[in-house]
């Protein structure tokens, strides 16, 4: 439960830019103990870069698209 992925597991860079993407299981970052996961290495370079301002985006975009297929 302490590692479970945020974003229900979609690309944390995706959910930043207001769309659910798949991920690859290789990239990914723990940040303040939150495992975030990315679509490939990458798009994993780019979130790294403004990580902190992309998690408070897709946190909100999180909230819109969490019950949408």
């Amino acid at each position: 439960e302490k590692f479970k992925p945020q974003f229900g597991g979609y690309c944390a860079y995706g959910m930043a830019e207001g769309h659910k993407a798949p991920t690859q299981p290789d990239a990914w970052t723990i940040v303040n103990g939150k495992l975030y996961l990315n679509y490939n290495k990458d798009v994993q370079k780019t979130w790294l870069l403004k990580k902190d301002t992309f998690i408070l985006t897709a946190e909100k975009n999180w909230q819109a698209l969490k019950d949408k297929e």
